[in-house]
């Protein structure tokens, strides 16, 4: 009986263990499969399974956007609901994700989009008339299935310190899987927005696999400033400079450029 339960035992042990081999290794080979550099880099994305839209898609982000070309059509403003969020972040080994607190929107004509999360870009993913700035800020809007739908773009240009950040970039978790949420700092998202509403518009996909198409895409035109050090502190984290992918092409699309209100 002893040596039947002892067996028994070391079995439930090995099958454990196995277990958690299997699991860690997925997390491993899950985390692992996309990334910036060397053969997880952009160029490679569409070779990795599930992933092919990253290569084969013609509706990709992000492009060059160039005011001299840009339409002018009449077009729905998006009209900004957002409210105070606690600073929650986290490290996702590609970017500093923060998620926001329920209750924040943005309305584009009879639609809205909840406000899911907002991270940062170093540099820029778009151009803006050739400019590539040191960082880009992407407001993630779910639909109604919580599905990505619409992403706010805002460049960012060195410049003043940017109080409504000043805290959360104090506190930027480093390293991947690492959380951060400051005690008892909050955020409104409006302030991450420039005075001067003016946009581009196009349809695009996510930057990041599986680079799913079908995004509304509104890059502010004015770009809102953070300082030195703040820019530095992204800038500095392990294996986040750089995290962006590198201009699409527009393959016919039409951008259109509202001149903000």
């Amino acid at each position: 009986m002893m040596l039947s339960c002892t067996n028994s035992v070391r079995a439930l042990r090995g099958a454990l263990l196995s277990s958690l081999l299997l699991a860690a290794n997925a997390y491993a080979a899950d985390d692992a499969h996309w990334g910036y550099d060397q053969t997880v880099s952009p160029e490679h994305w569409g070779e990795l399974p599930g992933d092919a839209i990253c290569a084969q898609g013609v509706a990709q982000s992000p492009i060059a956007l160039v005011t001299a070309g840009a339409a002018h059509p009449q077009l729905e403003v998006p009209r900004f609901h957002y409210a105070t969020s606690r600073v929650r972040m986290l490290n996702t080994g590609h970017t500093v994700q923060f998620t926001y607190d329920n209750g924040s929107t943005v309305r584009v004509g009879g639609n809205e989009y909840k406000l899911a999360q907002f991270h940062f870009h170093t540099p820029s993913e778009h151009t803006k008339d050739g400019v590539e700035y040191p960082l880009e800020l992407h407001l993630v809007h779910t639909d109604a299935n919580g599905t990505p739908a619409l992403v706010v773009g805002v460049l960012i240009e060195e410049g003043a310190v940017n109080a409504a950040l000043f805290t959360a970039f104090r506190h930027l978790p480093r390293h991947m899987g690492e959380e951060s949420s400051p005690a008892g700092a909050l955020i409104n998202a409006s302030a991450l927005l420039p005075h001067d509403k003016a946009f581009f518009q196009y349809a695009g996909s996510l930057t990041t696999p599986p680079c799913t198409q079908g995004l509304q895409w509104y890059v502010l035109k004015q770009p809102i400033q953070m300082s030195d050090a703040q820019i530095a502190a992204f800038e500095r984290l392990p294996h986040l400079n750089p995290n962006n992918r590198p201009l699409q092409p527009l393959n016919g699309r039409t951008v259109s450029v509202h001149s903000g209100r």
